[in-house]
């Protein structure tokens, strides 16, 4: 099973699930993948974290890391499906002042 299962693709935007856990075992392959989706052309990142049950410091870094890759080519992060305990933690890390994010599932286009 792919760490970073790809929902959707169009043009420079992907909407992409993210795993059950986003830890120090996962994010390495997360990054993998998601690195190769900027380094192909996604300009705007969705993330949905709606089967994430666990987020470490390692995947809050590695998300930060990719907002500001794609801040640098004028392109968006968003984290959508967040459950409760999630969207609080991002809350109070501020990441809700540079990145979109958002309970329930990812919008589609």
């Amino acid at each position: 099973m792919d760490v970073l299962h790809i929902m959707e693709r169009e043009g420079d935007r992907v909407v992409a699930q993210l795993p059950e856990d986003v830890d120090l075992y996962t994010t390495p392959s997360v990054s993998t993948a998601v690195n190769g989706l900027i380094d192909s052309g996604c300009c705007h990142l969705v993330l949905d974290a709606t089967r994430t049950l666990h987020m470490d410091s390692t995947g809050v870094s590695a998300l930060v890391g990719w907002y500001q890759r794609l801040d640098v080519i004028g392109g968006s992060l968003g984290v959508t499906g967040l459950h409760d305990g999630l969207l609080r933690m991002f809350t109070i890390l501020g990441l809700d002042n540079v990145m979109s994010l958002t309970p329930g599932p990812a919008a589609t286009a």
